[in-house]
């Protein structure tokens, strides 16, 4: 798990540059180079960006063997003790939670840890997108926010992945929208 993390994690970092402009979502997520995704699927020959967080893996058949999302932007606004915790959710090709994996982040190592050598990142092993929103996992004691923050980070972009799929449009608050109008005039 600590290698995908740290191949991941220099993608996350380019992700997190390109985000960052004035508010507005990039066009298209950088590249994913495929020795990043081999670790994780290691029949992996192809890797195609579908949207600003979304990733498909395809083997040398061209056939989708597995999905990576990742959080951000998505979840920017869930905090947990000490920020953000930038989370990749791998699906297998039939949308199967394969693994979680925690990017690097701010968050006091010794909360981080409790969170990891509790398992909750496994917890979601094996379950359909559905399931894993449906699933109640506690929070870790003595990390109470830190675990908080990464079961609101893996909710908000599953939620969001789901509206992706069915391609609805984004809900704007009542703020944003009169926001977008002032900016027209």
């Amino acid at each position: 798990m600590k290698t995908l993390r740290n191949l991941i994690g220099g993608l996350f970092f380019t992700a997190a540059i390109t985000f960052s402009g004035c508010g507005q979502m990039p066009v298209q997520l950088p590249e994913l180079p495929l020795e990043r995704v081999t670790p994780y699927f290691s029949e992996a020959a192809e890797v195609q960006t579908i949207d600003t967080s979304f990733y498909q893996v395809k083997d040398a058949q061209g056939e989708v063997i597995g999905t990576l999302l990742f959080s951000m932007p998505y979840a920017e606004a869930v905090k947990g003790y000490n920020g953000n915790t930038p989370l990749v959710i791998a699906l297998d090709a039939e949308g199967r939670i394969k693994q979680v994996v925690v990017l690097p982040n701010h968050e006091t190592p010794r909360f981080a840890e409790r969170v990891e050598s509790s398992g909750m990142y496994k917890s979601w092993d094996g379950l359909t997108v559905e399931e894993a929103l449906a699933k109640p996992v506690d929070a870790i004691s003595g990390a109470t926010y830190t675990s908080n923050g990464v079961k609101n980070t893996l909710a908000v972009r599953l939620k969001e992945y789901q509206r992706q799929l069915q391609k609805e449009p984004v809900k704007l608050t009542f703020w944003q929208r009169i926001l977008g109008k002032l900016m027209k005039k």
